[in-house]
C-alpha cells in the first residue's frame, strides 16, 4: 500500500473549502443568538419602513433567522423565532395602519404556513445533512474515521499540540499475511477480521486520539503523550493491544507498525510524520514482521523495539 500512499500525497494536505455551512457551525450557540436578534431588529425596522410606503411583501426576509435557527438549534427552536416574528410583524401592521383588514389576515396565514413549512424542510435537512457528513467522515467497514477524515483531525491536533507545547504519537500498521486470509477464507472473514481490530484500536485511544483506516489493511493512530519519554511504552502497548486482537480472530495474522514522536518545536507537519511513521513500518516488514520501529522524527529522541510488550509505567494523555 505504499505507492497508494504516496499517491494520495502531494506534500500539502488539502485545505477546505470556506462554506456557509462551516462558517455557521463554527460560531458559538451565543454569537448565533446576537445575530438572530441583529437580524431580527433589521428586518422589522426594514418592515416598518416598507409598510409605512405601503409595501407589504417583506416576509421572505423572516425566512432568514428561522433557517439559521432551525440549522444550529433545530425546529423547536427555530418556530419559537417563527413566533417572534409573527408578533413583530402584526404589531409593525398595527403600528402603521392601526387595523387588521382581511388581506392582512389572509398575509398573516400564509405567514404562518411559509414560516412553519421552512422550519420543517431546515431541520430535516439539517439532519439528513449531518447523517451523510457522519457517513462520509467513516470507513464503511470499519466505523473508525476513513483517510480523509483522520488528516483533518490529526491537522487539528497538531496544532493544538503545538499551541500547548504537548508531544504526540504517530503510530501507522500494516498487517502480515491479511492477503492469505481473503484467499483462504474469503473476504467476509477479512472484512471481520479488520472490524476486530478496530474495536481493538477504539479501546486503547483516548476520545480525543485519532484512529482511521488509511486504505486496505493500514491503519494510524494519533494520539498525545502525557510526557515524550513514556512513547517507547505507549507504542508497545499499542502493538500488544492490535496484536493480542488479531490472534483473537483465529487466523494468522499479524502487524508491522512504525511510530514516531512528534515534540513541539520539532516544527514537522502532518505529511512528513505520516511518511517517516510510513517508512519506519516498511522496514518492520522488510526485516522480522511483526514487530514495531520507534524514532523521535528530531533528535534526541531515538528508539527502536521489535520486542514483545513489558510492563506498562506511563500512559497517553487521555
Amino acid at each position: 500500500m505504499r505507492e497508494d500512499y504516496r499517491s494520495h500525497q502531494s506534500g500539502h494536505f488539502e485545505t477546505p473549502s470556506f462554506s456557509p455551512e462551516q462558517w455557521l457551525d463554527s460560531l458559538t450557540p451565543v454569537a448565533v443568538w446576537r445575530l438572530l436578534i441583529l437580524g431580527l431588529i433589521c428586518i422589522a425596522s426594514l418592515d416598518w419602513l416598507f409598510q409605512a410606503s405601503g409595501i407589504r411583501n417583506v416576509g421572505p426576509l423572516y425566512m432568514l433567522p428561522i433557517c439559521i435557527a432551525c440549522w444550529r438549534f433545530g425546529f423547536k427552536t427555530g418556530m419559537s423565532i417563527a413566533a417572534a416574528e409573527i408578533i413583530l410583524w402584526l404589531v409593525t401592521l398595527l403600528r402603521v395602519s392601526g387595523h387588521l383588514d382581511a388581506s392582512a389576515i389572509v398575509e398573516l396565514v400564509m405567514l404562518v404556513i411559509k414560516f412553519g413549512c421552512a422550519a420543517a424542510v431546515v431541520s430535516r435537512f439539517r439532519q439528513s445533512f449531518d447523517r451523510e457528513r457522519l457517513l462520509a467522515r467513516r470507513d464503511w467497514m470499519t466505523g473508525i474515521l476513513n483517510r480523509q477524515e483522520f488528516q483533518r483531525q490529526a491537522e487539528a491536533m497538531l496544532a493544538s499540540a503545538t499551541t500547548r507545547n504537548r508531544s504526540l504519537l504517530l503510530a501507522y500498521l500494516d498487517l502480515d499475511g491479511f492477503k492469505a486470509v481473503n484467499d483462504q477464507f474469503g473476504h467476509q472473514a477479512g472484512d471481520r477480521l479488520l472490524q476486530c481490530l478496530a474495536e481493538e484500536g477504539k479501546s486503547l485511544i483516548g476520545s480525543d486520539d485519532c484512529f482511521g483506516r488509511m486504505g486496505g489493511d493500514e491503519f494510524a493512530v494519533l494520539m498525545e503523550l502525557s510526557k515524550a519519554e513514556c512513547a517507547l511504552e505507549v507504542a508497545e502497548q499499542l502493538h500488544a493491544g492490535f496484536t493480542a486482537a488479531l490472534e483473537s480472530t483465529g487466523h494468522k495474522v499479524t502487524c508491522s507498525m512504525g511510530a514516531v514522536v512528534a515534540l513541539p518545536g520539532d516544527g514537522a507537519s502532518l505529511h512528513e510524520l505520516m511518511r517517516h511513521a510510513d517508512q519506519l513500518m516498511y522496514a518492520v516488514k522488510r526485516n522480522t514482521k511483526a514487530g514495531f520501529n520507534l524514532a523521535g522524527h528530531a533528535p534526541p529522541l531515538d528508539f527502536e523495539s521489535s520486542l514483545p510488550p513489558r510492563p506498562q509505567t506511563c500512559s497517553h494523555q487521555s
